[in-house]
Order: C-alpha cells, then sequence, then structure tokens
C-alpha cells in the first residue's frame, strides 16, 4: 500500500476547488486506488493537497498518464504553480 500526498501551490483556490474535486472523485476509481481526498491549509491561502491510497506507485503512475488526468488536468492548469508528490509505504 502506497500513500501520495500531492501538495499544490495554486492561483485563485475558490475556482480551483471544485475542479480538484471532481478529479478526485474520478481519480479514485482509476485501477489500484483505494481513496483520493482533497485538503485545504486554512493557514496557506493557495495551498491544496490530495492524500490517495494506491496498491502500488505503479498504479499512481499509470493514473497520471489515465484518462481522469487527461479530462481533468487542462481546466486545472490555469491555476497551478507548483507541486510536489510525496510517497509513503505501509510499514509492515
Amino acid at each position: 500500500m502506497v500513500l501520495v500526498i500531492t501538495d499544490n501551490r495554486v492561483k485563485d483556490r475558490d475556482a480551483y476547488l471544485p475542479l480538484a474535486k471532481a478529479f478526485a472523485a474520478d481519480g479514485a476509481n482509476d485501477k489500484g486506488c483505494h481513496e483520493m481526498n482533497v485538503y485545504v491549509d486554512p493557514g496557506v491561502e493557495n495551498r491544496v493537497v490530495f492524500v490517495s491510497k494506491w496498491d502500488a506507485k505503479e498504479d499512481f503512475l499509470a493514473h497520471m498518464q489515465g484518462e481522469s488526468f487527461a479530462k481533468h488536468i487542462p481546466g486545472m492548469a490555469p491555476y497551478y504553480e507548483s507541486g510536489t508528490d510525496t510517497f509513503l509505504e505501509l510499514a509492515e
């Protein structure tokens, strides 16, 4: 199990959030994804964080090339400033 934390900085968070939530809803149905949620930082106006659980890192990487990405990212791109992905593995 892999937890992916995608920490983004965006312009106009209020406009970005509905797009991010729609993307997360579709992305949660991608192969290997168990859940995907959107979080905001009340102390940092332009911060939006996606937290998702995947069977494997390869599933997340395939998601980045898949239909949900192709469907949603063009609409989200005008608001995107920067971001990082952090991959955490479940300790067994």
